[in-house]
């Protein structure tokens, strides 16, 4: 039986770091130039087993850093305000259903370093349910998305600050749509890539309908927003992270 949101969460931050173990788009203003990818040595064996045994880390690597079409330079992407979320366009009451409780769950896993709230105008994320012909608006020229997409802004620290995620009114059924807001609410938290590894994740880069967190979905969530993770982390200041989290009782 499928596990339950509430089901997964509650053991979940402790497992993931004490265990041994669709479309996304990007800008961002002013522009970042270049991002440090220093390797981390081959002879660093701690690092290899970190990585080979710890899942949450491996994935947590592959969405964090980049973005799907490679416009985001390879740092993290994070927000350092409170979110607020502006409804526009033409919801159906499954979707304000879908967009409550996806911030409800996403709260949960954020809490206490930032919060998601509702704005009536002006909101540092703009939710658009707009029709499929409406996407050309919004979308940049060159690169077409079905259903739903979303768009960050980022200074050169690597903080977000804005974000408009855009779902289809039109043309998809309410599963599809369920799921669009979930994927890129989500993936405009700073989650920006996606990957073909485990088909039940939010941040499945095939055609999906899921609608639900996976564990490993709330272990990356927040392990982006934990106090060690700062905006502007190359992949080797990240590493260095990990292998702090990891358990230190190595042999």
């Amino acid at each position: 039986m499928k596990k339950t949101f509430c089901q997964i969460f509650g053991g979940m931050v402790t497992a993931f770091l004490l265990a041994s173990c669709a479309s996304v788009h990007t800008v961002m203003k002013p522009p970042l130039f270049s991002a440090r990818e220093t390797a981390v040595p081959s002879q660093h064996s701690f690092e290899r087993d970190v990585f080979a045994e710890n899942e949450a880390f491996r994935y947590f690597l592959e969405i964090a850093l980049g973005s799907e079409y490679g416009m985001g330079a390879f740092t993290v992407k994070k927000w350092e305000t409170d979110l607020e979320v502006e409804i526009i366009g033409q919801p159906t009451p499954e979707d304000l259903q879908t967009v409550s409780r996806v911030i409800a769950e996403l709260n949960q896993i954020l809490a206490p370093h930032i919060r998601i709230g509702i704005a009536p105008a002006e909101g540092n994320v703009q939710v658009y349910f707009i029709p499929d012909a409406e996407f050309y608006k919004y979308e940049p020229q060159g690169i077409v998305y079905h259903g739903g997409f979303f768009w960050n802004w980022w200074n050169t620290a690597g903080e977000l600050y804005q974000a408009r995620v855009v779902i289809a009114a039109d043309r998809i059924s309410q599963r599809l749509r369920s799921h669009l807001i979930r994927e890129e609410l989500t993936q405009a938290l700073g989650l920006m890539n996606d990957s073909r590894k485990y088909e039940e994740s939010i941040f499945y880069q095939d055609y999906s309908e899921t609608t639900e967190f996976s564990e490993l979905d709330c272990a990356v969530i927040q392990l982006l927003y934990s106090e060690d993770i700062l905006p502007g982390m190359s992949d080797f200041e990240v590493k260095e992270v990990l292998r702090r989290k990891a358990p230190k009782n190595r042999q």
